[in-house]
């Protein structure tokens, strides 16, 4: 049986700074701690069967994290999320959880992010943001993996909306499994030093295909895991 779970989560302190490698190893070893019933591959290696389906670059904080774990029964999604968030470092907060069907695998349809600056940096992109909406196109070179060509990506075939407002820059990207417009890609066309700002721009909303809730799901009537025991004379 397969009885997928999604977990929305807000990634906050230094743990934004910890890879996408880091991070999965972290709920791995969480859901282990949890007692959740998580399956695994089969094989000489088993593996448990949990994907991040849109992974944060590194830095970067954010509210719409989406971690989908598959059981291996069922499972209230609530509990789940208590016996896990009892686990979960400082930085890391599990909001929601429910389940999804067993054949979905979630994709990004719209990502919107958010950078709060000064109001004399506002003033200063303002006419770069507004290059970048009047324009049809806004190519750009992003560099290759070492040993490969560059990469010629138009900004404005995944770019849904871009503003400067009272201080804040808010934009939205397309979500796509090609290359689209990274936050960095975005900071650079608008003459803010990447460096300075990238680890201040946060994910705030992704909409979802694929992540719907399970119509008419019943509450199982599971129990929170046991509590690991003590082990030792102490």
């Amino acid at each position: 049986m397969r009885y997928k779970v999604a977990f929305r989560f807000a990634t906050d302190g230094d743990l934004r700074f910890i890879s996408h490698h880091d991070t999965m190893r972290m709920f791995q070893r969480a859901l282990s701690r949890a007692r959740l019933p998580v399956k695994y591959s089969e094989g000489f290696n088993p593996i448990p069967k949990l994907s991040i389906p849109l992974p944060r670059p590194v830095g970067l904080g954010s509210d719409a994290d989406l971690l989908v774990v598959e059981l291996t029964e069922a499972f209230d999604p609530h509990v789940a999320k208590d016996s896990l968030a009892r686990q979960m470092p400082e930085g890391i907060h599990l909001q929601d959880a429910w389940r999804i069907d067993e054949r979905s695998k979630p994709k990004p349809l719209r990502v919107t992010y958010e950078l709060a600056l000064p109001e004399s940096e506002a003033r200063t992109i303002g006419p770069h943001v507004e290059a970048i909406r009047e324009a049809e196109h806004r190519f750009i070179q992003r560099p290759g993996a070492p040993g490969k060509p560059s990469r010629k990506l138009d900004v404005k075939a995944h770019l849904l909306d871009i503003a400067v407002h009272d201080g804040l820059l808010r934009w939205i990207v397309a979500g796509t499994n090609e290359a689209t417009v990274r936050p960095v890609d975005l900071l650079r066309e608008l003459q803010l030093p990447a460096d300075e700002w990238h680890h201040r721009v946060r994910r705030v909303d992704v909409q979802w295909q694929g992540a719907e809730p399970v119509a008419n799901e019943q509450p199982s009537l599971t129990d929170a895991p046991d509590e690991p025991r003590p082990t030792g004379n102490g």
